[in-house]
């Protein structure tokens, strides 16, 4: 509810992102959020630091993303109920570590 209402209001700094796969994206999704798929290569290169977390987002996005203090960051999957049940090497932990050290308010949509 908390995010419906967000995004009606017109929080225009608000960066909604489906962490689900692209089949999934694609047969429903949150308007106006952006799909980073959950491919092991996405995740190795996460991991590794050879791609930004803005470069993943940036392509997708009809907004401009940049690392700023004030843009707020929603992520959600398929289930997820509680993020500290989440394997750290599973691609949402690693995705939520990255969008936690560039931007200022990140949370998960939970269920």
């Amino acid at each position: 509810k908390k995010l419906a209402s967000l995004l009606r209001n017109g929080a225009e700094g608000t960066l909604v992102i489906d962490s689900r796969s692209f089949v999934e994206y694609n047969s429903w999704h949150v308007l106006s959020s952006v799909n980073i798929c959950c491919s092991k290569l996405v995740k190795r290169r996460l991991q590794q630091d050879k791609v930004s977390i803005t470069e993943l987002i940036q392509p997708a996005s009809k907004m401009k993303v940049e690392a700023e203090d004030h843009q707020d960051v929603v992520v959600y999957d398929q289930s997820t109920r509680d993020v500290t049940g989440l394997a750290a090497d599973s691609f949402l932990s690693i995705l939520l570590g990255k969008l936690d050290s560039c931007f200022h308010s990140v949370s998960i949509l939970t269920g």
